[in-house]
Parts: C-alpha cells; sequence; structure tokens
C-alpha cells in the first residue's frame, strides 16, 4: 500500500515537474506564434479574413507574383495588364477616365511615373487649391479673350466632347504645364492614348490638326500661340510662344472640370508646382 502511494506521488511529481517545464520554456515563447497561426487558420478554414490572415495571404501573393515574373517573364507580361485592368473595373466600376489613364500607363507611362499616380485622388493629396485662379481683371486685354474662346471651346461634360476637343484640350494643357518649355511630340501622343506606335503618321498629324485648331482661336486676337516646332519624328519639340499666356492657360487648365484628361505626371507637377 505505501509502495502504490509512493509510486502515485512520485508520478504525480513527475507530470506536474514535466507541465512547469513545457509551460516555462517551450509554450512561453511560442504561444503569441500559436495564436496567430490559430488566428490564421480559423481564417482559412472558416473563410473569415482576421486581419492578420489578409494581410499573410497579401504579401505570399505579392511574393508569388514577384516569383512568376521573374520565373515567367513573357508569361507575367502578358496577364499583368489584363489582371490589373480587371481589378480597376471590380474596383472602381466602369471608370472612362480612369480607363483612358491606364491603357496610357501600361503603354508608356510607366517608364516615369508608378501605378499610384493614376489612381483617384482626394483633394488633399492632389489640391486644385495649390495653382492659384486666374483673375480676368489682372490680364492684358488679348489674354483675357482667349481664355473666354477657350471657355467657349472646352464647354459642357467633358465625356460628350468629340475626340479632336478632347486632342486639344490635352495638347494645350500639356504644353501648358511646360511653361513655355519644350516638350517632346511622343510625350504629347503618349497623352493622347495613342501608344508608342502610333507616334508615327497618325499621332503627327493629330497634333499637327490639334495645333492648326487652337492657333485659329489665338490669331485673331494677335497672339501666336505656339513657337515654331522643331525636330522630327517622337523627338520633335513643341511648345509655347509667350511664357506668360502659357502660365495663364495652365492655371485655366488646372480649374477645369476636365483636368482629369491630362496624363498622372502632368497632374502631379502642377499640384507641386
Amino acid at each position: 500500500m505505501r509502495s502504490m502511494q509512493h509510486n502515485q506521488t512520485k508520478q504525480q511529481n513527475r507530470t506536474t515537474t514535466r507541465n512547469t517545464n513545457m509551460k516555462g520554456s517551450r509554450l512561453k515563447g511560442t504561444e503569441k506564434k500559436d495564436e496567430e497561426l490559430h488566428d490564421i487558420f480559423l481564417g482559412s478554414r472558416y473563410q473569415i479574413p482576421s486581419e492578420k490572415h489578409r494581410a499573410l495571404k497579401v504579401e505570399r501573393m505579392l511574393e508569388a507574383f514577384k516569383t512568376l515574373a521573374k520565373e515567367a517573364p513573357d508569361v507575367f507580361d502578358s496577364i499583368a495588364p489584363e489582371m490589373l485592368q480587371r481589378s480597376i473595373w471590380s474596383w472602381r466600376g466602369a471608370d472612362p477616365l480612369l480607363s483612358k489613364k491606364f491603357n496610357n500607363w501600361v503603354l508608356s507611362e510607366y517608364q516615369w511615373s508608378s501605378f499610384s499616380d493614376i489612381l483617384p485622388k482626394h483633394e488633399s493629396t492632389n489640391p486644385v487649391e495649390a495653382v492659384p485662379r486666374v483673375d480676368p481683371a489682372q490680364l492684358e486685354a488679348a489674354h483675357r479673350a482667349f481664355l473666354e474662346a477657350l471657355s467657349n471651346r472646352f464647354y459642357g461634360d467633358p465625356h460628350r466632347w468629340d475626340a479632336s476637343t478632347r486632342d486639344q484640350f490635352i495638347i494645350i494643357g500639356v504644353l501648358a504645364s511646360a511653361r513655355g518649355h519644350g516638350v517632346r511630340q511622343g510625350v504629347i501622343v503618349n497623352s493622347l492614348g495613342l501608344g508608342m506606335s502610333e507616334s508615327g503618321v497618325r499621332g503627327s498629324n493629330t497634333v499637327r490638326a490639334a495645333k492648326i485648331a487652337l492657333t485659329r482661336l489665338a490669331k485673331p486676337l494677335g497672339l501666336q500661340l505656339f513657337a515654331p516646332a522643331s525636330g522630327h519624328g517622337g523627338e520633335r519639340i513643341h511648345a509655347f510662344d509667350d511664357p506668360d499666356l502659357a502660365e495663364v492657360v495652365h492655371r485655366f487648365i488646372q480649374h477645369h472640370d476636365a483636368r482629369m484628361l491630362l496624363p498622372a505626371s502632368v497632374l502631379r507637377s502642377s499640384s507641386n508646382a
């Protein structure tokens, strides 16, 4: 009897010691990790996306995309634009302006701007107020009359403008944002959404037609709107003739309802001006 009690007491002490050692060593160091894994398991098993599970999944997905881009670049290059476009549609629905910006970005703007630049911004992150409004009373008569002509030309809902009107607005906006400095024709063509492959005849003709139409607005007012262009093809340089007029037009464009037709790089440089 005494031997049986001794054995039970010895076994109890051994169990207590084992539990104490486990709690004091292994469990203490892994308790937090086990809780995280448990939360992640619940999220996967019962479709309850906890924050930890969502963060882990995003991390793993990004790793997967990077691996695919490295191991199979041709495959990734062919499917990535479609994946992004489908994501934009799921997120924003039918947004013609965002779709146009995305197409421009995929074609060429990715070279000098990030994907986040084309996404809609809150006013606090891309403020119109950063560019002062034009005060017509402070303008010379010819400049004031030209802004009135532009207001009449770019009137109404931009979504309902025809292609030539949109082209004219984008081209004068891009050139005005340069404040009299030259802009390469390739940049202008890309801003129109024609793409790099269209920088030849079609792109050149589109830019020429838009500049002719805009020049006809300015000429009766005694204004030379554009400086003579120089160069050839995508490297041909276009610019305003008068930097002061370019600044006036730039401020007008930045407070116009159709300003979001302009490429992301122009809007970003304008908000930082």
